[in-house]
């Protein structure tokens, strides 16, 4: 399993990367390409084509929720699309896969759409449209979560604006709030896009459905910017008793999480360019 950060907070040292308050990651395993999240502008295709990745050979786009910060980047990417459609055929059809509240509207504070600029019924136009509250297998050894429930009264999803849901507005607290889960000979790789759900929830989650306690890494936004000391300190409490082999927190989780983490192992440097690989 191969995971290659292409949009984040921040880059890697001394390269010629982009980056923005987004996120994106480009996941190889046995063969299957998945693009998880978009990040929020073109600055994705400026990075995947530095690092040599085709966009468009992703066998799926996985949404790990509907922020503009994690789909926007879409926009450009069908843009590509097109542009070579128009030259030399239509590509072959992409999946897409989220949560069905990932391809909802949605706003905060006044701002008028925070969620995703397209409608399922556009989006279908370049492939399938899959919505599932449920788990998903993506491939024999890379997991959706699907639908995840916040389990610790210290870790807890907050409102976020408004969501617009098919029977009308209500409180956004984020319920599509999912991640990747990739299957490997040395445990759990965790791949999640903000964690609203909660990091902690989002590990026992995957630890209950696979019934692998392993962690190999946890890696993208654990949400944690705006959290209380006291918060941040049960969560790495949490992560201490677990054992994680490694953490690569970024995007969201902010500095003093992070710093915090680094005490309870090292933590290498993540950003833009980041590339991990597992057995």
């Amino acid at each position: 399993m191969k995971v290659t950060i292409l949009v984040d907070n921040s880059t890697l040292t001394d390269t010629e990367f982009r980056a923005e308050p987004a996120f994106a990651a480009w996941i190889e395993d046995a063969g299957t390409r998945i693009l998880f999240d978009c990040g929020y502008s073109d600055i994705i295709l400026h990075n995947a084509d530095t690092m040599g990745i085709d966009l468009l050979s992703a066998d799926a786009v996985v949404f790990s929720h509907g922020h503009s910060d994690h789909t926007w980047g879409l926009i450009p990417i069908l843009q590509r699309i097109t542009t070579l459609a128009s030259r030399s055929g239509p590509p072959p059809a992409m999946r897409f896969i989220g949560h069905p509240a990932s391809y909802w509207s949605r706003t905060t504070r006044g701002i008028p759409e925070t969620g995703p600029l397209l409608s399922p019924e556009r989006l279908s136009r370049f492939g399938d449209v899959i919505g599932t509250r449920q788990p998903r297998y993506l491939t024999d050894t890379l997991l959706f979560l699907g639908e995840i429930p916040s389990r610790f009264p210290f870790d807890q999803r907050k409102e976020t604006g408004l969501l617009m849901t098919p029977d009308g507005p209500v409180p956004d607290l984020v319920p599509d709030d999912s991640a990747i889960v990739g299957i490997t000979s040395e445990g759990l790789v965790i791949v999640t896009g903000c964690a609203h759900a909660g990091i902690c929830s989002v590990i026992r989650q995957a630890i209950e459905i696979t019934g692998d306690s392993r962690i190999r890494d946890v890696i993208g936004g654990f949400h944690l910017f705006q959290s209380s000391p006291d918060t941040i300190r049960q969560i790495s409490c949490y992560l201490h008793d677990i054992h994680p082999v490694e953490l690569h927190p970024c995007h969201c989780t902010g500095k003093p999480a992070t710093i915090a983490f680094a005490d309870i192992l090292s933590l290498d440097e993540t950003g833009v360019g980041t590339v991990l690989e597992y057995l």
